[in-house]
Formats: structure tokens, C-alpha cells, sequence
């Protein structure tokens, strides 16, 4: 398999951006299959926006890139995430990153550890990691491309009723020919949780994750930097 790079969330988050203003104005010409996808997927959108209002804990299993598995904890306004000994804390004070017991703090303007820099969060987790944030941007982008096609179905994952969309089809409405993800899967908790999600650019590399443990409980002391930690406050966090 050939994976994601380091740098996977700050390209696709962009990927997403690019293509959804190039794709609005077709959707008012496009046929009916793409209004039922264009449906289908606002569902999804709709149900992941909820997940930042959620108190919970989420371990998924990344599979290619650097593999391991990458915790969320989030209790707003506070949220983290996870990976080893490497972590980035978001408090309405402080934006927080720790490369094990060696952390920086910098004021926040960030609203969630996910939505932080893409190049420090996929610095703590590593390549292949797609965050929530992420996966909504792709949603909504997916879902104004006259092109793209949905199927739908349910899975349980990790303990948790989920519905599924596995969308394919997707080409750049502006006729580019730079990197494109061509499909994707995405799963969606009942709760409004990414479940799961896996993902290939036109370039051969490919993300994949999935929830493997879920609580709605999250821990105060995963908001913090280690006991023993080193904490050197900064203007701007440097990854």
C-alpha cells in the first residue's frame, strides 16, 4: 500500500477548499443523481459538525503512514490529541504542543486541537491520520461535485451504530489534472463521531482509519502537558 505523506492534512485540507469553490456554481445544472448525493452527504456533514459540541474519548487505528493508533479526548472548549508521547492541547488560553516531555504554549486562536495548524497535528500523529475537521471538509467539498456518486450503508464500529458512504467519482470540475482524491469511505457515528474513514489520491497514496475504542468520558488530565514536562512559552507554536 502506498500511503500518505507527513504533510496529508495540510494538502487535502486545501484539496478541499480548491475544489469546492471550483465545483459551486454546477450544482444548479446537475442531474439527479448528483442532487441525491449532494443530500446524501449534507446528512453526513450535518452529522459531523454535531461532533464539536461532544464530550468524548476516541482511539482510532491508523493503517499506513507511520501506522500506530492516535487518541481525541475533547471536553469543550478543551480538546486534544494524542499520539505516544506526543500530544497537541487546545484550551481557550493555549494552543500546546509536546514532543514528549518537551512542550511549547503559545496563545490560542485555534477552535479545537484537530482544527490547529494541519502541519502540527500531522506532526504528533503522523502520516495517515485524518481528523474529523478534515473528513467534513472533504464531505462538503465531495458533495457540490456534479460528478461524484454516494452509496450508503451501516456499520458498528467499535460498540457504536454508524452510518457509511463510500463516494467515488470525483474529478476536478475545473478540468485540472494536479493531486485529486478520487474515493473515499466515511463513517459517522449516531452521535455525530467519525467512525472511520479511508481515502486515495489520484496519486496512489492512501489514509485509512478507524474507531477502535469510544467512551463519552474524557479525562481533565489529557488537557495538560506531562507532570514532568518542560513547558517554554512562545509567540508561535514551531513544529
Amino acid at each position: 500500500m502506498t500511503t500518505f505523506s507527513g504533510t496529508t492534512a495540510a494538502r487535502l485540507a486545501a484539496l478541499s477548499t480548491v475544489v469546492a469553490l471550483g465545483a459551486g456554481c454546477g450544482v444548479l445544472d446537475t442531474v439527479q443523481n448528483a442532487v441525491d448525493t449532494a443530500n446524501a452527504l449534507g446528512g453526513f456533514a450535518d452529522r459531523l459538525g454535531r461532533a464539536a459540541t461532544l464530550t468524548y474519548t476516541g482511539t482510532y487505528t491508523v493503517t499506513g503512514g507511520t501506522g500506530g493508533t492516535v487518541t481525541i479526548v475533547q471536553a469543550p472548549p478543551n480538546s486534544a490529541v494524542v499520539h505516544g508521547d506526543d500530544r497537541i492541547i487546545s484550551t481557550p488560553q493555549s494552543l500546546i504542543l509536546c514532543d514528549g516531555a518537551d512542550c511549547q504554549a503559545a496563545p490560542n486562536a485555534a477552535a479545537s486541537a484537530a482544527t490547529a495548524d494541519a502541519t502540527l497535528v500531522a506532526g504528533v500523529t503522523g502520516a495517515g491520520f485524518v481528523t474529523p475537521e478534515l473528513a467534513l471538509g472533504l464531505v462538503a467539498a465531495a458533495a457540490i461535485i456534479p460528478s461524484s456518486d454516494v452509496r450508503t450503508s451501516e456499520r458498528t464500529i467499535a460498540g457504536q451504530p454508524s452510518l457509511c458512504a463510500d463516494v467515488t467519482g470525483i474529478t476536478d470540475p475545473q478540468g485540472g489534472t494536479g493531486e485529486l482524491v478520487e474515493d473515499f469511505s466515511v463513517c459517522v457515528t449516531e452521535a455525530g463521531v467519525l467512525a472511520s474513514f479511508s481515502g486515495r489520491l489520484n496519486t496512489g497514496e492512501e489514509a485509512a482509519i478507524e474507531l477502535s475504542e469510544y467512551s463519552t468520558e474524557a479525562d481533565p488530565a489529557a488537557f495538560a502537558p506531562p507532570a514532568d514536562a518542560t513547558v517554554t512559552d512562545v509567540t508561535r507554536l514551531a513544529g
